[in-house]
C-alpha cells in the first residue's frame, strides 16, 4: 500500500470506531504511522479525507450498478441483482453502512453532492425502468407498484442486515461464522421477498 492508501485505510477505521465528528486527523495519522503533516499534505483537511473514503466507496457501487441500470431483462430479476449487488458491496466491508449512517445523521450537507450525482446518473435510466415496469404491470407480469417501492424495498432489504451486525456481536456474542451464516440467511431471504412481492410469476 501506498502512504496515501494507508491514510485512507486508517481514517475509515476511526471514522467507524468514533463517528467523523470524534475523529482527528492526529489520532489518524497515528494509525498510519504517519506525521500529522503528511495526512494534511495528502487530503489537507478532516473534511476532505473523509469525502475521499465516501467517494471511493460511492463509486465503486455506482460502477457495479451501472450495468443494471441499463439492463432490458426481466424486471423483477433486474431487481433483485440490484440488491445483490448492493448487498454484496456492504458485505465487501461491513463499516460502511455504520459510517453512512452516521454522517447521514451528523453532516447530510456531506451528502448532498451524491445525492445531485445520483440524480442526474439515474434520471433517464429511470425514466427507461418506469416505462418498462409500466408495461411488466399491464402485462400482468409485475405486481402493481412504482419504482420508488421496488426501490426502498431493495434498499432496506440490502443494507438494514449490516445496521443489526453490532447487536448480533457486541450483545447476543455471535462469532463471526455465526454473523456469516446470519447474512447469507438475509440475502437469500431478501432475494423470496422481492421475488414473492413483485412478481406475479410466483
Amino acid at each position: 500500500m501506498t502512504k496515501e492508501e494507508e491514510i485512507l485505510a486508517a481514517a475509515e477505521e476511526e471514522f467507524f470506531r468514533n463517528g467523523y465528528d470524534a475523529s482527528s486527523t492526529a489520532i489518524i495519522a497515528k494509525r498510519a504511522g504517519v506525521t500529522h503533516a503528511m495526512v494534511n499534505y495528502y487530503f489537507r483537511s478532516k473534511e476532505r479525507l473523509f469525502l475521499q473514503i465516501l467517494d471511493n466507496h460511492v463509486t465503486e457501487l455506482l460502477r457495479s450498478l451501472k450495468p443494471l441500470m441499463q439492463a432490458d431483462g426481466d424486471m423483477v430479476k433486474v431487481s433483485i441483482d440490484a440488491a445483490c449487488v448492493i448487498f454484496d458491496r456492504m458485505n465487501g466491508d461491513r463499516r460502511f453502512p455504520f459510517i453512512l449512517s452516521d454522517i447521514s445523521r451528523t453532516h447530510p450537507d456531506f451528502l448532498l453532492k451524491y445525492r445531485e450525482a445520483l440524480d442526474s446518473i439515474c434520471r433517464d435510466s429511470l425514466s427507461m425502468h418506469r416505462d418498462r415496469l409500466r408495461k411488466c404491470i399491464d402485462e400482468g407480469r409485475v405486481a402493481e407498484c412504482t419504482m420508488n417501492d421496488i426501490y426502498n424495498s431493495v434498499l432496506s432489504l440490502a443494507v438494514t442486515p449490516f445496521l443489526t451486525l453490532p447487536l448480533l456481536e457486541n450483545v447476543a456474542g455471535r462469532d463471526e461464522a455465526q454473523v456469516d451464516e446470519f447474512l447469507r440467511e438475509r440475502k437469500a431471504e431478501m432475494v423470496k421477498i422481492l421475488s414473492s412481492r413483485y412478481s406475479c410469476d410466483r
